[in-house]
């Protein structure tokens, strides 16, 4: 387990009758972000409070450098480790200095005003140290929940949906920033989000959970260029499940228990009648692009959606013709 900042083997838990996870497995190297990605209630956060042993009723293993949180029969929380909560959890009654030195009572008073000093300058909080926590905008708060955590110098840090109350814009300075901070300062990472370009944008490796398991986990390039399930080509992507026969009539074999699929975006429209006929539901402009909503008339009357930046080539009658090349499509556990 060399240079593994957190391990999590054959990690399984319930609620009662309900079964939450299965044999859950995963590793965080050091200096590495890992994203748990999946819908909501599938169980992502239940893995972070096992981690930080705010969850104790779960069978398998869980280790943080290469300590494992069950000993002598006891599971033990580790100094090691920091969680970052999406509500922030500040203390409304203390203020931005106060709230960051909370976690270091044990340090004598030089030290812990050295460190709460060096953070509120790394930061960018220095001007708001004496401010009440009602006073900060959400992206101060957040920089406080952070800073907080990191005062006490972990070595693996816990993300719960960090950015969630955070406007677009926002969101996306936080979210460079705090990947910068991360691979600065070498922590294992694990980042909790049901958000699919956040997990794409912030990770080294992905772990996607469906049915209580990891369906898929890897880098985000190995993920998005060859998913191993339609569950996976479908969560990350925008993507169309074709008819069998027209992938067999474009020249492609389905083999059993699979389907073909193609992202939105390589399928061309064309002015070629010879091509795939298409009735037109729906035509929403998107800014750069529009989306075309379109029945296949000739394949079961299947419902695809086409990216497209031009529709010019359409006609009043609202009928299009498509164009999808071979290479563009995957064939995937259905």
């Amino acid at each position: 387990m060399t240079n593994v900042g957190i391990s999590v083997k054959n990690y399984s838990i319930a609620f009662g009758n309900t079964q939450i996870l299965n044999d859950v497995s995963l590793s965080v190297k050091q200096g590495e972000i890992v994203t748990i990605l999946g819908p909501s209630g599938c169980g992502k956060s239940t893995i972070l409070r096992s981690i930080a042993s705010l969850e104790e009723n779960y069978t398998g293993e869980i280790f943080i450098n290469e300590h494992c949180l069950i000993a002598n029969g006891k599971r033990e929380c580790h100094k090691d480790i920091g969680y970052i909560f999406q509500d922030y959890a500040l203390f409304p009654h203390l203020n931005v200095r106060q709230n960051i030195e909370f976690a270091l009572y044990k340090l004598n008073k030089i030290e812990r005003q050295r460190r709460v000093d060096k953070l509120l300058k790394q930061f960018d909080l220095v001007d708001h140290r004496h401010k009440q926590i009602h006073e900060l905008s959400g992206g101060q708060q957040q920089r406080v929940s952070i800073a907080r955590v990191l005062a006490y110098e972990p070595k693996v840090i816990l993300l719960d949906e960090p950015f969630a109350n955070l406007d677009t814009l926002l969101r996306n300075k936080t979210k460079v920033w705090l990947k910068k901070l991360i691979k600065e300062l070498g922590l294992s990472a694990i980042l909790v989000t049901h958000d699919q370009k956040e997990a794409l944008s912030m990770s080294d490796k992905i772990a996607i959970i469906n049915n209580k398991r990891v369906e898929q986990f890897g880098t985000p390039k190995k993920l998005f260029e060859e998913p191993n399930s339609f569950y996976v080509a479908n969560f990350l992507n925008k993507i169309n499940k074709l008819p069998e026969r027209l992938i067999e009539k474009i020249g492609c074999s389905v083999p059993k228990d699979y389907v073909g699929i193609v992202p939105i975006d390589k399928i061309k429209v064309v002015a070629d009648k010879s091509k795939i006929k298409a009735t037109i539901l729906d035509v929403s402009y998107c800014g750069d692009f529009y989306e075309l909503d379109v029945i296949l008339d000739d394949y079961e009357n299947t419902e695809i959606i086409v990216k497209t930046f031009c529709i010019d080539c359409l006609e009043e009658s609202s009928i299009c013709y498509l164009d999808i090349d071979i290479k563009d499509i995957k064939l995937v556990r259905k």
